[in-house]
């Protein structure tokens, strides 16, 4: 599997860009970095976008996208996520006061985007992948995604503070490859990451306490820019785990 990373950070400044993972070229995880970085081609060929939650920083391109790729797709683009999730997202994005519902343009037989509501627990198939939401711990309704392809697995937690079933997902898979996990803060703001649903260097090392299997790789983003040399330098001095920061713009084969 190839994921590109389009952006991976907890806020956008210059050179730091809110998180959208491609994968395989036609699958997104998050939307809130796309059409400021693909081509016209490279977005067309988007198939699905799985969303973790219904957040600006991690939705906000699906929005562009879709006024993109408006009569140059023969088959409307699936938004993957819970009910939940996408009540939000009509609620208050795609509503036709802050953006055109373009789930109902050009008509609703025919449109641009399409949402397809999803249960945590339970598999899907998306082309030549299985994939499993699961409930994690945020401010707001969201999910982690278990990703099954032929080789292998791997799991994008999303937004979360300390969290419990999807280690227990974790643990269970054979093939389990790669983590992708956020960690937005620095350890002096656990107070603040805690309120906000979110993970420091060492709210996240004890998080891995829960993985019990041997350790995939770990690849940490959500990194709030302004506090980022802080948290690489904590994440720096986590023992015995095998941690990569990602930075957007690489591409990882796994």
């Amino acid at each position: 599997m190839e994921i590109r990373v389009l952006g991976c950070y907890g806020a956008q400044f210059p050179g730091y860009n809110t998180p959208g993972f491609l994968l395989n070229g036609n699958l997104l995880v998050d939307a809130g970095t796309v059409t400021s970085v693909l081509t016209q081609e490279e977005q067309i060929n988007i198939d699905q976008i799985l969303v973790t939650h219904a957040h600006l920083d991690h939705v906000k391109d699906i929005a562009f996208l879709a006024d993109n790729l408006q009569l140059q797709k023969t088959y409307p683009v699936s938004i993957v996520a819970t009910q939940g999730i996408i009540d939000i997202m009509r609620a208050n994005l795609f509503n036709n006061v802050l953006w055109p519902d373009f789930s109902t343009i050009p008509n609703a037989k025919d449109p641009v985007i399409r949402f397809q509501p999803i249960k945590p627990g339970r598999p899907y198939s998306l082309n030549d992948v299985k994939i499993t939401a699961i409930e994690v711990n945020h401010t707001v309704e969201t999910v982690a995604y278990v990703i099954e392809y032929e080789g292998g697995s791997v799991i994008f937690v999303g937004d979360t503070g300390p969290t419990e079933e999807i280690w227990m997902v974790a643990n269970k898979l054979k093939d389990l490859h790669a983590i992708f996990i956020e960690t937005s803060f620095p350890n002096d703001m656990k107070d603040v990451a805690e309120a906000t649903g979110h993970f420091t260097p060492e709210t996240l090392n004890n998080e891995l306490e829960k993985l019990k299997i041997q350790a995939p790789d770990i690849y940490l983003y959500h990194l709030k820019p302004q506090h980022y040399d802080v948290i690489v330098k904590e994440v720096g001095l986590l023992e015995k785990r095998n941690i990569q920061i990602l930075r957007e713009g690489e591409i990882i084969q796994i």
